[in-house]
């Protein structure tokens, strides 16, 4: 974290020009106008669900930009945005970065018969490439390569791609799909070369493009967790310590909850169980296959591991316990059936993804992932990047007691994975505020675990069917 700093949210924010994409005069260069002055606040959004940036930026306009210029909607967006002594930013300039695309103007009302107010909102280059492209070819090898000739070819991105190697040599066929459509399809089967998981991410941050698996988020390939790059929790103010810019900066304003559990939705999606039938019609053969969280958790890295950093087996979303006459909630795989096609000699020099080592590991992993979430909220810095590990200790909610000094929930405080942020800044209040949203698949310590039956046969059984013309009798 950044240590120059004068004070919490502090940000350096260059000029802010609009790029036409006309001409000034004929001359050849485009046109440019600053509207720094007319900037209000300016959002800049990441999310591993989101394939690209986007942002938006309100405008309290005075000079009638929207004429002058004029603003189209077919304009790029030009600036340079980081927290005061740190390196990482937000490099939007023509020189050095990457402009954005204004693709939108919205919510424009007149403030007074002088001035207006709108919102421009803008996003990658890449995004608009996509909607103007299709892809009709045969891909063969690793998926990683093929993801790295979508974005090259295709989106024809000049950013920097992080790519995790994957495993196999496959052959598809794109028909005539969109350069996103097809990296869908591609990171639903791809497999990484260094953990035993399946299915992939990808997304773009302040960085640029990465195609990486949960694993490769959490952890380095030889398995070691990646590091903590901060560490959040509701903080005293006032206090010695808060003279000290970390301690500031690293202050939760305020968090919530959003999500903790929801049982329902995974059993329904099969996190916790599930079955898989496949059909290979070349062979002319069925084939079944069960998915057990609890058997499979150890198999996967995860984001709370031991003191070694090593894999634990105990610490999962799903406890284990007698739930049903000695079956566990991962013995129940009828909850959730897929069905899959997997015809052996469809490309005969390459292999077909493999189903029943992806689809089911892919959509519990998924899940579970996104079942536990927290919106936190704190001062603005750019040294963060979704897909970062940061470390969020929750208040225990609970009388002070000697015995827990820490004073912090048990299972919820530990290592998030940042999967969505929002950076905020304020130029009439000189502020940058990150709003982050954490997710994780493990906790701190093991959910309790019973292996007494007390589910089920300890309701009353005193039900029976009745007949209403009966009752009406009566």
């Amino acid at each position: 974290m950044p240590t120059k700093v004068d004070r919490p949210g502090a940000f350096e924010l260059s000029d802010v020009i609009l790029i036409s994409y006309k001409s000034f005069d004929g001359a050849g260069t485009p046109e440019r106008l600053s509207i720094r002055s007319l900037v209000q606040e300016i959002s800049i959004y990441e999310s591993l669900d989101g394939k690209f940036l986007s942002g938006d930026m309100t405008l309290l306009d005075g000079t009638n930009a929207i004429q002058t210029l004029p603003i189209t909607g077919f304009e790029r967006v030009e600036f340079f945005f980081r927290t005061p002594g740190t390196d990482k930013g937000f490099d939007f300039s023509v020189k050095t970065g990457h402009p954005m695309f204004v693709y939108s103007l919205k919510n424009r009302e007149g403030v007074n018969p002088r001035s207006q107010i709108y919102t421009l909102k803008f996003i990658s280059l890449e995004a608009i490439r996509n909607h103007q492209t299709r892809i009709s070819q045969a891909f063969s090898g690793n998926i990683d390569q093929m993801i790295t000739d979508i974005c090259y070819n295709y989106l024809k991105t000049k950013k920097d791609l992080l790519v995790e190697d994957t495993k196999s040599n496959h052959k598809f066929v794109m028909p005539r799909v969109k350069p996103t459509k097809a990296i869908e399809q591609l990171r639903k089967v791809a497999r990484s070369l260094h953990y035993e998981n399946s299915g992939f991410l990808f997304f773009e941050n302040g960085d640029g493009f990465n195609f990486k698996s949960y694993e490769g988020l959490f952890c380095k390939k030889d398995g070691t967790p990646r590091p903590v790059k901060a560490h959040y929790s509701p903080k005293v103010k006032n206090v010695a310590e808060s003279q000290d810019p970390i301690y500031n900066l690293q202050s939760v304003e305020n968090f919530k909850i959003i999500q903790q559990f929801d049982t329902l939705n995974n059993t329904a999606n099969g996190v916790y169980a599930s079955k898989l039938i496949t059909h290979d019609i070349y062979n002319k053969t069925f084939e079944e296959i069960e998915f057990d969280y609890t058997k499979e958790y150890i198999k996967q890295n995860h984001l709370e591991q031991d003191e070694s950093g090593n894999k634990r087996n105990d610490n999962g979303i799903l406890p284990f316990f007698n739930y049903d006459n000695g079956e566990t909630f991962g013995n129940k795989s009828e909850g959730s059936i897929y069905y899959q096609s997997e015809t052996q000699k469809v490309h005969n020099t390459h292999e077909f993804p493999v189903s029943k080592d992806i689809l089911q590991k892919r959509i519990s992993q998924h899940i579970a992932t996104n079942s536990l979430v927290i919106e936190i909220t704190a001062p603005g810095t750019t040294e963060l990047r979704v897909g970062d590990i940061v470390n969020f200790n929750l208040p225990k909610y609970a009388p002070f007691s000697r015995e827990d000094p820490k004073d912090q929930d048990k299972y919820l405080s530990g290592r998030y994975l940042i999967s969505a942020a929002r950076h905020h800044v304020s130029t009439l209040n000189k502020r940058h505020t990150l709003a982050l949203e954490l997710i994780k698949d493990s906790f701190n310590v093991s959910l309790p675990q019973e292996d007494n039956e007390l589910f089920t046969n300890n309701e009353l059984q005193d039900g029976g069917p009745y007949r209403t013309s009966d009752i009406d009798d009566l």
